[in-house]
């Protein structure tokens, strides 16, 4: 097993990273992917929410939340649908750029999500069980230390239907959402960095706060945990080899604030985080990182991710 102090220094190359080629290093490919990433990814989400708006309108069941439809939606009904449209758009803007990037760096798809031979579902639901681990334990500490939130799932005045309507579209859309995110953030992003330095802490520290401004929300709190939870997936993806954890554990984490915290709706206000509670966000990482390390100390993982 190689030591994390190793990894971190640059004194052992983590096999995810070690998935490119010199063509991720041509910098006439890096720019043009600068290009038509981006336009590959907008125009694969503009295409697939137009496809799913206009399913929706043939079949006479309109669900354009964003443009204003459903306005007398229940919102706990009416927040599944937006978060569900919103993985979908995520997903379509991944999967074109990784198109993008498959095109210009003739790399297999799998490079960018995977070192193992094929995703590794048991791995993404370790990762899910590290973020109920982690929930579990900011739920210990708010008992101390009370934080406001609507909790809308055991919120009594919500029919029950409507919460378990809510429960599975809301699982469903950010599964999906965290793959998106994953795979342009830990998977092409962190690679692509990777190539033009051997620090790992600097490939970490970019990668968090590139993903957190991505979110285009500036509260300092708020950029200062989401810079967090960034490094926090990706050293989940150099140290076991894959998106696989960070999916699982990104879309826990999601889930959590959905569940436990605020109804997500287009008309939601920035989140804002006070400096002092980014203790919170301190023991998400910490729970994290822990569950990272004991499950690169299985065998037959730690053989892989170091292959």
């Amino acid at each position: 097993m190689i030591p994390a102090l190793d990894v971190l220094a640059g004194r052992a190359t983590p096999p995810f990273l070690a998935q490119t080629t010199p063509r991720d290093r041509d910098g006439r490919r890096v720019a043009l992917m600068a290009l038509a990433g981006p336009v590959a990814a907008i125009a694969a989400s503009f295409a697939v929410i137009l496809a799913v708006f206009g399913a929706g309108r043939a079949l006479g069941v309109p669900h354009n939340v964003v443009g204003g439809e459903l306005g007398d939606l229940p919102r706990l009904l009416k927040s599944s649908v937006y978060i569900v449209e919103v993985g979908i758009g995520l997903a379509a803007a991944a999967a074109g750029l990784l198109l993008a990037a498959r095109l210009i760096f003739r790399r297999p798809f799998h490079s960018w999500i995977t070192v193992a031979p094929r995703f590794r579902w048991q791995v993404l639901a370790w990762g899910a069980a590290a973020g109920v681990v982690a929930i579990l334990a900011l739920s210990l500490i708010s008992v101390l230390m009370p934080q406001s939130g609507e909790a809308p799932i055991l919120d009594a005045g919500e029919p029950l239907k409507q919460r378990l309507i809510y429960m599975a579209a809301v699982s469903l859309g950010f599964l999906i959402a965290s793959w998106a995110e994953e795979v342009v953030f830990r998977g092409y992003l962190l690679q692509q960095v990777g190539v033009f330095t051997r620090r790992v802490w600097l490939v970490l520290l970019i990668n968090g706060v590139i993903f957190a401004l991505f979110h285009l929300e500036f509260d300092p709190g708020a950029l200062a945990a989401r810079a967090l939870l960034g490094m926090v997936f990706a050293w989940a993806t150099l140290r076991l080899g894959g998106l696989e954890f960070g999916i699982g554990a990104h879309a826990t984490q999601n889930l959590g604030v959905a569940m436990f915290g605020e109804v997500l709706l287009p008309t939601s206000a920035p989140t804002a985080i006070k400096l002092s509670e980014l203790g919170f966000e301190l023991v998400l990482a910490v729970v994290i990182l822990a569950c990272v390390e004991w499950l690169y100390r299985r065998r037959t993982l730690a053989a892989l991710a170091e292959a």
